[in-house]
């Protein structure tokens, strides 16, 4: 449950504001269902501050553990779920999408899979694997097609690093980049004078 809300309050938000969203949260209210829907919502809201989106992000967080609690009784039996069922259940929930439902599967889980963020997402696009109208599916197969079974969270957290410090969104950094050389896209940013 705590990863679950973890993910949640990281979406569209740095690592640091995400632990100090996650500290505050746990310090002040906890980070279960019950403690989470016996708080007051200006409480959670507040805690959740630092992360942004605390509007959005907090009526998620209660209702996930609303959920929890009436539909499965505690975040325990999240744990005994198959993959499959963990999935089918997080799906239903407003405000949980592919994305968190990957990212909680590959690091609770251990599903081979590569969960598809914006950074996946801008390198697989920049870099040819994928194309540019391709939706969240088509991008995690063809990435899950190249790279070996056991090595797919590996390569998603690499893939991430390299789109915050070099590939980056606005003025990648193409001169420093280790495959510039392959990248089609190397043009659009730094074309030939």
């Amino acid at each position: 449950f705590e990863t679950l809300v973890g993910i949640i309050i990281s979406q569209n938000t740095n690592d640091k504001n995400t632990l100090k969203a996650i500290t505050q949260l746990r310090r002040r209210v906890g980070i279960d269902p019950d403690s989470i829907l016996s708080a007051p919502k200006e409480e959670i809201i507040n805690c959740l501050r630092p992360a942004g989106l605390y509007n959005v992000k907090a009526p998620r967080i209660i209702e996930l553990a609303r959920r929890v609690k009436e539909e499965l009784g505690g975040s325990r039996e999240i744990e005994k779920m198959s993959e499959e069922e963990v999935s089918k259940f997080l799906s239903k929930i407003k405000g949980i999408g592919p994305k968190t439902v990957d990212v909680f599967m590959a690091f609770s889980k251990g599903a081979d899979i590569v969960p598809v963020d914006t950074h996946v997402s801008r390198v697989s696009k920049r870099l040819g694997i994928a194309d540019e109208k391709d939706d969240y599916f088509k991008i995690r197969k063809k990435l899950e097609n190249l790279l070996p079974t056991g090595k797919r969270l590996e390569a998603h957290l690499a893939i991430i690093n390299f789109g915050r410090r070099i590939c980056i969104a606005r003025r990648p950094k193409c001169p420093i980049c280790p495959v510039e050389r392959y990248c089609p896209s190397k043009k659009l940013f730094y074309p030939l004078k």
